[in-house]
């Protein structure tokens, strides 16, 4: 029998499985999909660089665990801030326009979070002042942002954010760096956990492998899986679990990745434009990222999701460019390719944004039950939710709280 089974290898249940590991516990990652990594994916195939399809960015860099992790792992880690927001279309925002921006964000952020405070959670669009001259663009950066559009996003989660601003990203990849913490430990691939049954002194873990005993099991599978009962537990969770399960699902974002004939890319150098300052309906190109000679454009919220529905990401994309830099510009890309988070049968989504009303379930899931259950993943903290270091910080958490639940019960058999 193994001390525990970790239930998905993605960032948070590879920062479990090696924490537990470390600890001396004996430890297994059952993984659904035929790679680690989960929502943190490079790949190089398609274009011979490599591009994070899913996340990219050490937000919060300066603070965020996976920065020291990464440089001690031989990764490159481009300690270059983003210069996003300073474009809107080809045009550079004047130092004024800056400055009515900020303005118009600094009164939206207060708004939300005067209401927060004041135990409010309910839409952002509803707390809103009603004379932002940049309303447009504050919704289309919340819908890339949380992933949400602000009619979906809830005033307590936003308020909750810790967020330092300070954003690096790897030249190799934030998915390669995620996908180098399985080295060592025993993943299985390929394999689904359909069943949990916690009901006995042993944990069964049902998979297409067969069965597994153990004596904790830590679930990161999205909230978005759990929600539809997959896994199945027995006894069934307590009703506050389900609860946070439908109450935190995932935003969505996607990404759109062209690659362009020689000297066809704009501008200079690394940067980002947005293509237009007056709809949410829009998308944030990035020229270069982490250095590489490709152009990516950024879709969130409500509109990333119709656009993946209907099989429309790369024509929206490919539109915007046409529109900015003429059909000549259009003809010299060569080959694209596109992200459909919504549509991945082990996601089903992005990244944590909880409902309006919901902010409170992210404790619950921090909670573990009868020592036994825990949960881990970026919906599982309270305020780096929807970030590569809130899947850290709760696998550290959730390993240590399994060993200190471990030790206990053999303190108790003792006696």
């Amino acid at each position: 029998m193994l001390d525990s089974i970790v239930v998905g290898a993605g960032a948070a249940g590879l920062t479990t499985a090696r924490e537990l590991a470390r600890s001396g516990l004996s430890v297994r990652v059952l993984e659904a999909r035929d790679r680690v990594g989960g929502r943190a994916w490079t790949e190089s195939l398609t274009f011979g660089v490599p591009i994070d399809r899913g996340c990219a960015w050490l937000h919060s860099a300066e603070q965020n665990p996976w920065a020291p992790y990464a440089r001690a792992h031989g990764f490159t880690v481009l300690e270059r801030p983003p210069d996003w927001g300073q474009r809107i279309g080809r045009e550079r925002l004047s130092a004024a326009q800056r400055a009515r921006r900020d303005a118009d964000w600094d009164r939206a952020a207060e708004a939300i979070t005067a209401a927060a405070a004041a135990g409010r959670d309910v839409p952002v669009s509803t707390v809103l002042p009603d004379d932002l001259e940049f309303r447009p663009h504050f919704d289309a950066i919340m819908s890339w942002w949380m992933g949400v559009d602000t009619h979906e996003l809830s005033t307590v989660d936003f308020a909750a954010s810790d967020d330092s601003e300070t954003n690096w990203a790897v030249a190799e990849g934030l998915g390669a760096v995620v996908a180098s913490a399985a080295r060592g430990l025993d993943v299985e691939l390929a394999c689904p956990v359909s069943a949990i049954d916690w009901s006995g002194r042993r944990i069964r873990v049902t998979s297409p492998r067969g069965m597994l005993e153990c004596q904790a099991v830590v679930v990161t599978v999205p909230t978005t899986l759990l929600a539809r009962g997959e896994p199945r537990f027995t006894p069934a969770l307590p009703p506050e679990y389900e609860e946070a399960f439908a109450g935190l699902p995932l935003g969505l974002a996607n990404k759109v990745f062209l690659e362009v004939e020689d000297g066809a890319l704009p501008f200079e150098g690394t940067t980002n434009f947005i293509a237009s300052g007056t709809t949410v309906r829009t998308t944030s190109f990035s020229v270069r990222p982490a250095g590489h000679d490709v152009l990516l454009a950024y879709f969130g919220g409500g509109y990333a999701r119709e656009l993946e529905r209907d099989g429309a990401l790369v024509a929206a994309a490919r539109e915007e460019l046409a529109r900015l830099f003429g059909a000549d510009f259009e003809r010299r890309i060569r080959r694209t390719t596109a992200t459909a988070w919504a549509g991945d049968p082990w996601a089903r989504g992005s990244y944590s944004a909880a409902k309006p009303g919901f902010a409170r379930c992210r404790a619950t899931l921090g909670r573990p039950l009868a020592g036994r259950v825990f949960f881990a993943g970026d919906a599982c903290t309270t305020q780096t939710f929807g970030e590569i270091n809130g899947a850290w910080e709760s696998g550290v958490a959730a390993a240590r709280g399994v060993a200190a639940a471990l030790a206990e019960r053999v303190g108790s058999d003792a006696a």
